[in-house]
């Protein structure tokens, strides 16, 4: 089945947005506003990248042949490749600490049991309310939670971390898995699409005023919040599904812009080497001046590189040898 370019150049545009965030979270002076317009902005579209690289993982999953040879093939190498991205940003990470691989790596084990649920659009749309539901009344991922406690990579703790505590954990994350299977099978139209990120959208300006009522602010990574990342509140998906909605509405079926979708064929390569850059330059602390645009032009950076390196080499990649391992025809890594 031939790769889709417009799905590509969502995926492209994911890890251009994850490598930004984590750009920013590294290099932001000491003392930075929250609240600045630059600040806002990243914390916006950075927001979006990991709900959206999962949700296009969810799409290109029900492309894939399952089998459990296959899946648990795919199951070792993204463990391992989360590893390595652990090893390649110890400044962040212990080295077993799940993350957004290993996410990948345990949804698409059961990716029959979430294929399942996505095929019905009655009963998709009820656990995926349910999935908000539970989580707001719940929060089984721990708000009093630090970053430390999050990579904490000791005993059961880990197992603990990949279900429902960790940075990325099965729950609720598996949210966005079901949301992009959902509109790979039922194709919704743009009408659709539309009403449903209009309600979306009402949800999150009646969060934002509740919030500027009571105070407290509208998003932050963690801590008190509206909508916080770690863990990942009920407001945040909703606010994430409107994101990736209107990210969906406005790229697909649409041509790349400037060969983007050459770096949604390349995500996993660009993801583990991206650290490595970021850790060696974790000690440095630029003023705003110079933080802007180091970031800016760090994550734009890598967009020439990918592009050079699909036209030229595209045999040299974790991708290509998952395909190999796999022996699928078309890689779908995340």
């Amino acid at each position: 089945m031939e790769r889709r370019q417009d799905i590509d150049q969502l995926r492209g545009l994911a890890i251009l947005l994850m490598i930004m965030v984590h750009a920013a979270a590294t290099w932001t002076p000491e003392g930075a506003s929250t609240t600045s317009l630059f600040a806002l902005i990243i914390a916006g579209l950075g927001g979006l990248a990991a709900p959206l690289f999962v949700t296009v993982g969810g799409w290109v999953t029900v492309q894939s042949t399952w089998t459990l040879q296959k899946a648990l093939t795919r199951f070792a190498f993204l463990l391992l490749a989360q590893i390595l991205v652990n090893l390649t940003a110890p400044h962040l990470f212990d080295p077993f600490t799940p993350g957004v691989l290993s996410l990948f790596a345990i949804l698409y084990l059961i990716a029959p049991i979430w294929l399942r649920i996505a095929k019905n659009t009655a009963f998709c749309c009820t656990v995926l309310f349910g999935i908000c539901i539970i989580n707001l009344v719940l929060l089984p991922g721990d708000s009093s939670l630090g970053w430390n406690d999050r990579i904490t990579s000791n005993g059961f703790e880990v197992i603990n971390h990949l279900v429902l505590t960790g940075t990325y954990p099965v729950f609720p994350w598996i949210f966005f898995s079901i949301l992009g299977a959902g509109i790979n099978i039922h194709s919704p139209s743009i009408k659709q699409l539309g009403s449903i990120t209009s309600v979306g959208l009402i949800i999150c300006i009646t969060i934002l005023l509740d919030a500027l009522q009571k105070d407290v602010p509208f998003a932050q990574p963690s801590g008190e919040a509206a909508l916080t990342f770690f863990p990942a509140n009920t407001p945040f998906l909703i606010g994430a599904f409107t994101g990736v909605l209107t990210l969906w509405m406005a790229l697909e079926h649409r041509n790349p812009y400037g060969k983007l979708n050459k770096l949604g064929q390349l995500s996993l390569s660009l993801y583990v080497i991206h650290f490595i850059p970021i850790y060696l330059g974790s000690g440095l602390t630029p003023d705003w001046m110079y933080a802007v645009p180091l970031v800016l032009l760090y994550t734009v950076l890598w967009w020439p590189i990918g592009v050079f390196h699909q036209e030229r080499c595209a045999q040299y990649s974790l991708e290509y040898l998952l395909q190999r391992f796999t022996n699928h025809e078309e890689e779908r890594a995340p």
